[in-house]
């Protein structure tokens, strides 16, 4: 007993002090080392401009969180980068909370430490979007179930407190809401959390007590709001849905979608393995020397829940032929660690585990620095050298200049005009491609009204669609404005913007 109480207060401040590490480091280099943020975040401030129960590409909760961070930060930015780090942490420390359960507490430690090599959790994880949003609400969500499912006594390690009563079944139901409405894929862990409790006597047993049945009361209130936005909206998340899973209907999709959904899955967790296999190297155990037994419900646990949501996905391809995505699968492979470990069980001693910690905070180290200099020497164009204030600054004021008043619009791609909209000081509204049905919140008259800049970016072969300027008689010749990239080493092709102004109407 004493032993285990030991060894799991050293695995402990060996966990905090790794997550702490990674949390600085994967928080600080990109705020310190980008000059724009990327992509998907520039879209999700687009999103958080206005709270809807949807957009056209997700439900609510990735526009909702920006827009807090944002809030946070007085529109500066760098709170995104945190949020991005908020979801990797609460998915390693509830990684964490599940291994120290099944495993002994260096192999739990083990576990989660070999995840950073996988570049969903690092690298992949720097853009705040709906995949990284998934990391952290998959991972707390599957935690809570745990404790639901599998008592306390089930797990191995001392010293870990246990849920009781209904707590753990309304947090399941909280997290796995949140979870969905950060993006639909989360379905693929909610049907394998369906088929745990059906399937397994386990499971079964939990649905003869009235917990479960609240947890999808709470469930159901959280995302009715998107349920009656998607009914008053034709639906327009779903069918951005669809559409990003459809293909050229061919019987080969349904063997090569799935075979090179699961090879991008096991390319993405080798590293990690290779990792793990620094601690096989050697013989003589001392830390871990008997072979682990893991009860049969923890076995059916990781097979239904860490496994599940990856098999599923396959086999929805296998049976259908619809198109998977690498970055769907950023959210699988948190629970592989354990299975890894579970099966390998290698032998420890005090110097391989030592060594394989030191290996771990080394990557963090070099990747930080290949990730720092990859963009301070780009010798492409990348995201985050974009002169995205700049340009904003130079619109802005030009529309000052002419017409002395506030910008409320800007209309145009989600990156040319959700650069604008960001860094401009007044933060328009984005009218995004022109189309009401992708941005449902901007009202054609009032913009009419008020006036906006039309913007697209020549070097990306942008061009405004040929009916605008017909839906749009009063707007001004195109003029096109150049700008350089930052950090400009290896003299990138300038920046050509076009613009066009639509002029306030004459009151």
């Amino acid at each position: 007993m004493l032993k285990k109480t030991v060894e799991l207060s050293v695995a402990s401040r060996w966990f905090y002090l790794f997550l702490l590490t990674h949390y600085l480091v994967w928080t600080l280099v990109p705020i310190m080392v980008r000059y724009n943020l990327p992509l998907d975040a520039i879209e999700g401030t687009i999103w958080a401009h206005q709270l809807e129960w949807s957009y056209d590409k997700n439900p609510f909760l990735n526009g909702w969180l920006t827009a807090l961070a944002l809030k946070l930060d007085g529109n500066a930015g760098w709170m995104i980068y945190h949020f991005c780090q908020f979801s990797v942490v609460a998915c390693l420390w509830s990684v964490w909370q599940i291994s120290r359960r099944m495993l002994t507490p260096f192999y739990a430690l083990i576990s989660v430490m070999v995840l950073e090599g996988v570049q969903y959790y690092n690298l992949h994880a720097l853009d705040f979007n709906d995949n990284t949003l998934e990391l952290g609400l998959w991972g707390v969500t599957i935690a809570c179930f745990y404790y639901c499912v599998i008592p306390a006594k089930a797990g191995i390690s001392k010293g870990v407190p246990a849920f009781a009563g209904m707590t753990p079944w309304l947090l399941t139901g909280f997290f796995a809401a949140m979870a969905l409405m950060a993006k639909y894929y989360t379905l693929m862990l909610l049907a394998s959390m369906f088929l745990f409790l059906v399937l397994h006597p386990t499971g079964r047993q939990q649905l003869k007590t009235r917990p479960p049945y609240l947890a999808l009361l709470v469930f159901a209130a959280l995302i009715t709001p998107h349920i009656l936005w998607l009914f008053s909206h034709d639906f327009t998340t779903v069918r951005y849905v669809f559409m990003r899973a459809s293909s050229k209907p061919d019987w080969t999709n349904h063997l090569f979608y799935p075979a090179q959904f699961t090879w991008q899955m096991l390319q993405a967790f080798l590293p990690a393995f290779v990792l793990f296999l620094f601690l096989l190297i050697g013989r003589r155990p001392v830390l871990a020397s008997q072979r682990l037994a893991l009860s049969s419900t923890n076995k059916a646990f990781l097979f239904y829940v860490g496994l599940g949501p990856f098999l599923l996905t396959a086999i929805l391809s296998l049976v259908t032929g619809v198109k998977l995505r690498a970055g769907w699968g950023m959210p699988l492979l948190s629970l592989w660690g354990i299975i890894l470990v579970a099966v390998a069980q290698p032998a420890i001693t005090k110097a391989k585990l030592h060594r394989f910690i030191g290996l771990v905070f080394l990557l963090i180290a070099l990747l930080a620095a290949g990730y720092t200099k990859s963009l301070v020497d780009s010798d492409t164009p990348s995201s985050s050298n974009f002169p995205g204030r700049k340009i904003a600054t130079t619109i802005t004021q030009r529309w000052h200049d002419a017409y002395h008043t506030k910008l409320d619009y800007v209309a145009g791609s989600r990156w040319g005009a959700g650069n604008v909209a960001f860094y401009s000081s007044d933060h328009p509204a984005v009218f995004i491609e022109w189309d009401e049905r992708v941005a449902p919140w901007i009202h054609v008259k009032d913009l009419e009204k008020k006036g906006a800049v039309f913007v697209w970016c020549i070097s990306d072969d942008e061009k405004m669609p040929d009916d605008i300027r017909q839906r749009f008689p009063r707007l001004q010749p195109t003029q096109v404005l150049e700008f350089q990239w930052l950090r400009n080493t290896h003299s990138l092709s300038p920046i050509k913007i076009a613009v066009a102004f639509l002029p306030p109407a004459v009151k």
